[in-house]
């Protein structure tokens, strides 16, 4: 990531959040739904990042991260709570995901997945949009 150039940064974050959704639909098409779970948390993740890159914020945790999208984009109302909610229930999935070999995820999970992370980026771009 570029420090330095918050302007840079949220558009690498927002490229990354893209290419990330874009490979959890392809996941999610090809019956790898672990994966596609696991892929659309890092896409919203990383429009979240975009989100705290355009207020010269960053975090060391996962945990950080939902902390300060709450205290600063939630809380005040500048994004939707269902995004706070979005953010917490993707990251327990993504651990799941990643972590929980006993965990199964269907072909809806993924679905529902792919369309929250695309959901929270399309709020976020419009978000940041608004200057």
């Amino acid at each position: 990531m570029v420090t330095g150039e918050p302007v840079a940064a949220v558009e690498f974050e927002l490229a990354r959040a893209r290419e990330l959704v874009a490979a959890a639909d392809h996941l999610r098409v090809g019956g790898f739904h672990t994966d596609a779970v696991s892929r659309a948390y890092y896409a919203s993740f990383h429009a979240a990042m975009a989100l705290l890159a355009s207020i010269g914020r960053s975090v060391r945790t996962h945990d950080g991260l939902r902390a300060v999208i709450g205290e600063h984009f939630v809380r005040p109302g500048k994004l939707d709570p269902r995004f706070g909610r979005l953010l917490a229930r993707t990251a327990a999935d993504r651990n799941d995901a990643d972590y929980n070999v006993a965990t199964v995820f269907e072909a809806t999970d993924a679905a529902e997945a792919v369309a929250g992370a695309r959901d929270f980026i399309a709020a976020v771009e419009a978000l940041l949009a608004q200057g």
